[in-house]
């Protein structure tokens, strides 16, 4: 008389899962991430950073140090690069608040150039950006300078020399810290911008305007 091994038995009465648990287990790793968490992850890693990099460089100190204390043309060009600054995030403003939750559409930004308000938009926006930038790094780099004819001379030489220190004012971040901060000013402001919602179903203007 044969008797079943204990292997045979221990298989016999292990439990087994129902059939729809792994198409069940399967199907939650696929779920599609919530759009607002997507765009969280996205943009937040830029304000992360943007943030990160102006703490570091110490910008809003610098920004109020130049503001206070500075009565000529580095001043001057400080709140040239904060207006130009201020536009930039008007337009972007325009782009994706006011046209689509207000007019009702998304402009075709693929085709820009063939759209008569996009043909001005995109140029004026491109050089708000790289304008403000510009003013920011003068600005911030040259605090201590008296007149812009002795800082051009100071960056002629300092490119001559190949020294960084000799471009840079006595009272500023330097040239590097103020390309740091400047982009970080920026790169802040744009992963701020970006967690604006598009409303849903909103459709794209094809022909142009």
């Amino acid at each position: 008389m044969s008797r079943a091994g204990p292997s045979s038995s221990s298989s016999s009465a292990r439990p087994s899962l129902p059939s729809q648990s792994s198409e069940a287990v399967i199907s939650t790793i696929d779920q599609p991430v919530p759009k607002f968490t997507s765009m969280i992850i996205k943009h937040g890693k830029y304000i992360a950073l943007g943030g990160a990099g102006c703490w570091w460089v110490g910008l809003a100190g610098a920004i109020q140090k130049v503001l206070g204390g500075e009565k000529g043309w580095v001043r001057r060009v400080l709140i040239a690069g904060l207006g130009l600054h201020v536009t930039t995030i008007t337009i972007f403003l325009y782009l994706v608040l006011f046209l689509p939750w207000l007019r009702g559409f998304v402009p075709n930004y693929i085709n820009w150039q063939k759209s008569a308000r996009l043909r001005v938009i995109v140029p004026l926006l491109t050089t708000t950006i790289l304008l403000g930038w510009t003013c920011l790094v003068i600005s911030l780099s040259q605090a201590g300078k008296r007149t812009m004819l002795e800082s051009a001379l100071d960056a002629v030489k300092g490119l001559g020399n190949a020294s960084l220190e000799q471009m840079e004012g006595g009272e500023g971040l330097g040239v590097f810290k103020a390309m740091a901060g400047a982009t970080a000013l920026y790169t802040l402001t744009l992963g701020v911008l970006g967690l604006i919602p598009a409303p849903a179903k909103v459709p794209i203007r094809e022909k142009a305007t």
